[in-house]
């Protein structure tokens, strides 16, 4: 049974190398984005703390033992590569179709957002920051998707 909508699949319409190279550039603009740009300002807005209690955003040092990051920048890498995957599929189909799909779910996680921060300050600042990289992403995805060699 043929699933292709076209005369051509999606998959097969991939450029792999432009995937991988939109993966890992994605995947730099993140470790830029939340951890050169936006750190404290990210970390007040989601009100992180230390698995200690200390107050990192204002400066004070987090005492108890380190845990590794990379497994939470593996499943951030996976994560990243879905995403980058879904628009190549969706670009090779159509690109309106990624580009309402950017817009749809920068706005479904904006929206979203306001459900959990009444603060209107930390809505704004933290919508911001995490909207803005997944649309970020999502456009540098769909643009590396229209290279086909």
């Amino acid at each position: 049974m043929e699933t292709c909508i076209t005369n051509e699949c999606p998959f097969e319409a991939i450029s792999w190398l432009w995937y991988c190279i939109a993966v890992v550039v994605s995947f730099l603009v993140g470790a830029i984005w939340y951890g050169f740009l936006f750190p404290k300002t990210w970390m007040k807005a989601v009100r992180y703390e230390c698995a200690c209690g200390a107050d990192v955003v204002n400066g004070e040092k987090c005492t108890c033992k380190k845990k590794s990051v990379f497994p939470t920048m593996l499943i951030q890498f996976i994560s990243t590569a879905f995403v980058v995957l879904m628009y190549f599929i969706l670009t090779s189909i159509s690109i309106w179709l990624s580009v309402i799909v950017v817009v749809s779910v920068s706005a479904w996680m904006k929206s979203t957002l306001k459900f959990q921060i009444s603060n209107w300050k930390r809505y704004i600042t933290l919508a911001s920051i995490d909207v803005g990289y997944f649309f970020i992403v999502s456009v540098i995805a769909v643009l590396l998707s229209l290279i086909k060699y």
